[in-house]
């Protein structure tokens, strides 16, 4: 068996850098003075701790070491970390303070310790690396890093103090999905990735799915086994372990019965995790014996031994072992043997080559899911495993999961079709069935669990994270490009004395062909105009006037008519541009 305590206790530190001076909060009307030497969780590293000076009416919630959240007692009662919830005081035993011994020493700086949920370390928005075109689902998955780790993999307190996942970690995501979606696990299928094709925007949009779905199951809540959620007026059933709303996990078996699980009355067993808070129910557990369960009552946040039954009808929790684990939950006789016969010591019994985890039986301890040394990883792949199975090979009543996951890619990516995408999948998962009240015919409008979460994941993954718009933007074909303009009919300027710019220099990527205007000639002085040569045949009129004539600074109106004759395209200037060239030709004739 694979078992941990959740309970961890460490070495007191001894470094004086880890000495917290006194500091002061308030608690309600009361303001509480810390001793100087006390640091939380110091001693609890995963669990809770009474703060020193409050009776155990206060207390840390610690997780790896570090304060998560401050929590109280209301009155009368106060906590048990015996029992790890909220009693009365006449049946708690309540540690002594901590001495301090001699007050801090002045040469050490103080340092604050701290009062109420830590700041956690930022993750900053880094510049991630463009979309590969072309590129494998991983690698651009694994660019998006920052991202992940502050917007997917984040959980939350009781209070609602989010903070980073300490379960479900990006390394492990990554180095699970590489094993389950490129490497294999023995098995006919695998987590679609389809980076051994060009089709890695699909196998994206299936992770963004699966990651939707593991964000509600689990990583909200930090949790690897199932929690107990369903209540009747603030009484959580302790045989809720058998199933939960209207379900018997023991009893959910496989078709053909090939891969269920057997059932053994004799397994007892404990989860490692629950929800968060005080006056939340304790983990699930399972033990022999018929014995009435009884319920958690959060009003007083203390179990009560009576008959008290679960929505399907069960007051015991013999046999009740099999209730979800890992990323997705994963749940029942069938789904875990499934697990068992592909992952684990089945799949070797059974001949098959390649297995994972060929030592672990997942039949006969579930909870090594959560507890074993390879927890880290099989949180991931047990998730990953269920959802390669049970929704990527899913195809019912003319509805087949890849086939709608390419036309979801392929279409417009819209609101509604993405709507109508993740909530077909979501129930597949949930339900084992596509179509809205295909689990709950008796009730077509009571949908699955966070339904309006998991659409808001999915869209926050595939639009924000992995900006799939715009991968597929970049990798739709460019237009042709145009057909030339014709060439410009303005008439060519030659000249035997101008060298044409750049001919003399090889053009090895010329830029594009530019039709250079050709220069105005500054026009000479009216009096270095030749001599009027008259045309024979041609009358002098003011409507026909001979070349030059009339023309002066001022009157430009025949130069009009000299643009088409392919000598000059301009020649009309300005007074000012002709009273320099004056200058010099007389002073050239004085000389």
């Amino acid at each position: 068996m694979y078992y941990t305590k959740q309970r961890h206790r460490r070495p007191m530190a001894a470094s004086v850098g880890t000495i917290f001076c006194s500091f002061h909060f308030i608690a309600g009307q009361v303001v509480l003075e810390l001793p100087w030497c006390f640091e939380p969780c110091a001693e609890v590293y995963t669990g809770n701790v009474i703060i020193p000076g409050t009776q155990c009416a206060m207390y840390f919630e610690c997780h790896c070491g570090k304060a998560k959240a401050k929590r109280s007692c209301s009155a009368p009662l106060v906590f048990d970390v015996a029992n790890n919830y909220c009693n009365y005081a006449d049946q708690v035993e309540c540690p002594p303070d901590v001495p301090c011994g001699p007050s801090l020493p002045p040469s050490l700086s103080p340092v604050t310790a701290v009062t109420e949920t830590p700041t956690l370390s930022p993750v900053t928005d880094a510049p991630t690396a463009s979309p590969i075109i072309g590129g494998k689902a991983l690698e651009y998955i694994a660019s998006k890093r920052a991202l992940f780790q502050k917007y997917v993999l984040k959980s939350y307190t009781a209070a609602g103090v989010s903070y980073q996942s300490t379960l479900y970690t990006f390394d492990e995501f990554m180095t699970s999905l590489e094993v389950m979606g490129k490497d294999g696990f023995g098995a006919d299928f695998q987590f679609f990735l389809f980076d051994s094709t060009g089709d890695y925007v699909y196998g994206m949009v299936n992770t963004a799915a699966f990651l939707a779905n593991a964000m509600v199951e689990s990583i909200s809540t930090d949790s690897c086994d199932e929690n107990n959620e369903e209540a009747i007026n603030g009484r959580y059933a302790i045989s809720n372990a058998c199933g939960q709303y209207k379900r018997s996990y023991q009893d959910e078996k496989c078709e053909d019965n090939q891969f269920s699980c057997d059932v053994d009355p004799n397994m007892q067993i404990t989860a490692v995790t629950a929800a968060p808070g005080a006056r939340s129910p304790p983990p699930f557990m399972c033990k022999p014996g018929n014995d009435n369960a009884g319920y958690w009552d959060t009003n007083t946040g203390m179990p009560v031994v009576a008959a008290y039954s679960n929505t399907y009808g069960r007051t015991d929790v013999e046999g009740c072992c099999f209730w979800g684990r890992g990323a997705l939950l994963t749940r029942n006789v069938c789904n875990l043997g499934k697990l068992n016969h592909y992952l684990g010591k089945g799949g070797v019994e059974q001949g098959m080559q390649n297995v994972i985890y060929p030592e672990i039986d997942f039949c006969a301890d579930p909870e090594a899911i959560c507890s074993s040394p390879v927890a880290d990883e099989l949180r991931w792949r047990t998730g990953m495993f269920e959802w390669s199975d049970r929704v990527q090979r899913y195809s019912g009543e003319g509805w087949d999961y890849e086939d709608q996951l390419r036309q979801f890619v392929d279409g417009d990516l819209g609101y509604q079709s993405l709507r109508n995408f993740i909530t077909s999948t979501s129930r597949i998962l949930s339900n084992g069935c596509h179509e809205r009240g295909c689990a709950n015919p008796w009730n077509p409008d009571v949908e699955i669990p966070n339904l309006d979460d998991r659409i808001a994941n999915f869209d926050m993954i595939v639009n924000t994270i992995l900006e799939v718009k715009s991968i597929l933007a970049r990798q739709a074909p460019k237009p042709a490009d145009p057909l030339p303009s014709p060439p410009n009919p303005t008439p060519a300027f030659t000249s035997s004395d101008i060298t044409s710019p750049n001919n003399s220099i090889e053009q090895t990527n010329p830029g594009p062909i530019i039709q250079l205007a050709p220069p105005n000639p500054q026009r000479p002085p009216s009096f270095f105009q030749p001599p009027t040569i008259i045309q024979p045949n041609v009358p002098i009129t003011p409507e026909n006037p001979s070349p030059g004539e009339n023309v002066d600074g001022n009157d430009v109106s025949n130069l009009i008519t000299l643009e088409d004759n392919g000598t000059f395209q301009m020649i009309g200037m300005s007074q000012i541009f002709m009273l320099p060239v004056l200058t010099i030709a007389l002073h050239y004739v004085m000389l």
